[in-house]
């Protein structure tokens, strides 16, 4: 049975149908890579298997477990990072870390959330506030969680925005290693030539549905 089934998903914002019966399956260690337009439901899809959004219609599973009926458990099995960070600016790398696995009841140390913050590039600015770091690093902490959590299924949207060379190699090389540890991703990128570097499925959304 693949990792993620995704059947005949539906969703409209009042009158706008955004998703129009999307279905896809995912095995473990594969790399999904959507692409299209602006507008395609890309995001949306995203935010449906994160289970922020919940459809009007269709279902989806992932390893085993019914996503409309279980949020909390796909919660705790998935990570995403939007367009936000979800970071808090008045707290430092190291902090914005910890409260991020206390929330998801890690017990993890301080050595290794700073060793986080290291792995990033970001040692010399672990324990400054986040809210005066560049677009780049505060991308940077926010990927950092990859580190730290051990998700099933890490959902990216346009991951490489705001990052510099070094950052999307660096980027790349952690998505690998998650890849090949039995890890699953789904990317949206309008980027083709930065995650060429990846082993990767193609997919096309269009018009709210996956484009044959």
């Amino acid at each position: 049975m693949p990792h993620l089934i995704v059947e005949n998903i539906r969703l409209r914002f009042g009158r706008q149908r955004v998703l129009r019966g999307v279905s896809l399956t995912q095995e473990k260690g594969e790399c999904l890579a959507l692409f299209g337009p602006n507008g395609a439901g890309k995001s949306t899809l995203l935010s449906v298997l994160s289970t922020r959004l919940r459809p009007h219609g269709g279902r989806f599973k992932l390893g085993g477990v019914n996503g409309l009926d279980n949020p909390e458990l796909i919660r705790a099995r998935t990570l995403f990072l939007g367009h936000s960070t979800g970071l808090y600016g008045h707290l430092t790398a190291v902090e914005n870390l910890r409260f991020f696995s206390d929330l998801r009841g890690l017990e993890i140390s301080d050595s290794t959330l700073r060793k986080s913050v290291t792995d990033v590039g970001l040692s010399r600015f672990a324990d400054r506030p986040v809210g005066g770091f560049s677009a780049g690093m505060r991308k940077r902490v926010a990927l950092g969680r990859l580190l730290i959590a051990q998700p099933s299924l890490l959902l990216l949207d346009e991951p490489y925005t705001a990052l510099d060379a070094q950052g999307v190699d660096w980027l790349n090389t952690r998505i690998r290693i998650y890849l090949e540890g039995g890890g699953s991703v789904i990317l949206v990128t309008h980027d083709p030539e930065r995650v060429a570097a990846l082993p990767h499925r193609q997919l096309r959304l269009e018009n709210g549905t996956i484009a044959s």
